[in-house]
């Protein structure tokens, strides 16, 4: 995922008209995608002692996706800040992409 600060920033207000109180904690989601279950066990394995919890790990036949969560109170900046680090982490891991994020309230 490449990482865009200004387009953040234009998500944040759309987000905010949908009813989303970013002051307020959310469930952020979190998604990484790779051609094995190992790399994605190992975004796990750094993730999971930062409160991020496994939503689900499954394959399509042709790649597996790991979809992590946290509730947690995001500005567009640290969203941001958290999209550069995940890439990190995924090229750490040597997966192939971190492929962003979603959000719910609780």
């Amino acid at each position: 995922m490449l990482p865009d600060l200004d387009n953040l920033l234009i998500l944040f207000e759309k987000i905010h008209k949908g009813g989303f109180d970013t002051s307020k904690e959310l469930k952020w989601g979190f998604f990484f995608v790779n051609d094995n279950k190992e790399g994605l066990e190992r975004v796990f394995d750094e993730l999971k002692d930062h409160g991020y919890l496994m939503e689900k790990l499954e394959s399509d036949d042709e790649e597996w996706t790991l979809q992590v969560s946290k509730v947690d109170i995001l500005t567009a900046e640290k969203l941001h800040k958290r999209n550069i680090a995940f890439n990190a982490l995924a090229a750490h891991c040597n997966v192939d992409l971190y492929d962003g994020w979603d959000v719910e309230k609780l």
